[in-house]
């Protein structure tokens, strides 16, 4: 008979606090069950979208963990990921995800995801994932090619140095509007929108409009 393995072993202490943000009740109750079942003091915060995280967050970060699936009613995962790190929230964040898809891990990992684990996993499996990544070892799930994790993703694109009025422009970029309804809509002068458009293409390493919107979908950049 196979021995559960027990917390210490595993490296991870006894108590553990989890905020798990995820807008599935009974999934998140699932997985509250079934780490319980580990042997480990576990406290789960449940958070059923963004805003909510955010009030959280706001209030207390005293979290081992931050648990984050990919889609969310009010925001996509790896934009509210970005978030956090503008807050400044410190505490490490994987993906929580039933992706099977490599590209979704490659942008979790590039986008500061400590991990990315398969809510097909069982109970077991993500306590030992969770174990991995409160010790510092990246978490990637077993469909992930091994090659990947050797290759980095778009080194030319800085996504971080987009500014909060850049978002902006992209926002309506990516609504197909021109230059001057843009301008009217953020009250900017066409030549402003022109130099944030540029700013754009270059951190986005592209050259024109179409690409900028296609990248910035692949990185979830736009609502």
């Amino acid at each position: 008979m196979t021995l559960a393995p027990q917390p210490q072993a595993l490296g991870i202490s006894e108590h553990l606090r989890v905020l798990i943000i995820d807008d599935h009740q009974l999934v998140a109750e699932g997985l509250r069950a079934s780490l319980k079942q580990q042997d480990l003091h576990l406290e789960m915060e449940i958070a059923l979208n963004c805003a909510r995280a955010t009030e959280v967050l706001a209030q207390d970060q005293n979290f081992d963990l931050i648990l984050l699936d990919l889609s969310l009613p009010d925001s996509k995962g790896l934009r509210f990921l970005r978030k956090l790190s503008e807050l400044g929230v410190m505490i490490p964040v994987a993906i929580l995800s039933g992706s099977e898809d490599p590209e979704d891990v490659d942008l979790a990992l590039a986008s500061g995801a400590c991990g990315f684990i398969s809510k097909s996993s069982s109970g077991q499996h993500i306590f030992r994932d969770i174990s991995a990544i409160l010790e510092g070892k990246l978490v990637t799930p077993t469909f992930y090619p091994r090659y990947r994790r050797r290759q980095p993703l778009d080194l030319q694109v800085d996504i971080q140095a987009i500014t909060p009025r850049q978002m902006e422009v992209l926002q309506l970029l990516a609504q197909g509007l021109p230059n001057k309804k843009i301008c009217s809509q953020l009250n900017l002068t066409e030549d402003t929108v022109k130099t944030h458009l540029k700013s754009l293409f270059m951190h986005l390493n592209v050259h024109n409009r179409t690409e900028c919107v296609r990248v910035a979908e692949k990185w979830n950049l736009i609502d």
